[in-house]
């Protein structure tokens, strides 16, 4: 009896780190395929150590992006990023800059610029 509480909280615990016993069922035969391919013996002290062994699991075995989901991506972002962040910081600097002078106004002037910057490297996968 003490077991099966322990374990249905154990399961409690690592439903955190988004292992569910519906999806180990479902993939048990590769994650074990994964263990022995990657040298692993599926022997865990306790529940995060398992639950650290499926989350490698799932990343390693996660489809890759296709180009539609990247142009998707980039097409949000660009939204995202172009269309209200930076008219956003643009704004609120211009508002703020009035009262400033000095270092202080130029270290503030440079931040809608290193938003932009940000923003390019957002669009250029770095």
């Amino acid at each position: 009896m003490f077991d099966a509480i322990r374990e249905n909280l154990a399961w409690k615990v690592v439903e955190r780190f988004g292992v569910t016993k519906e999806g180990v069922e479902k993939k048990k035969d590769e994650f074990l395929e994964w263990l022995a391919r990657n040298g692993k013996l599926p022997q865990w002290n306790d529940w995060f150590e398992f639950a650290a062994d499926w989350t490698a699991f799932r990343k390693d075995t996660a489809g890759a992006a296709s180009l539609t989901d990247w142009i998707i991506g980039l097409i949000i972002a660009a939204i995202l990023g172009v269309g209200v962040a930076l008219p956003i910081v643009v704004e609120t600097v211009s508002n703020v800059m009035g009262n400033l002078s000095g270092i202080t106004a130029t270290v503030v002037g440079v931040i809608p610029v290193a938003v932009a910057i940000t923003l390019l490297l957002i669009f250029l996968g770095r």
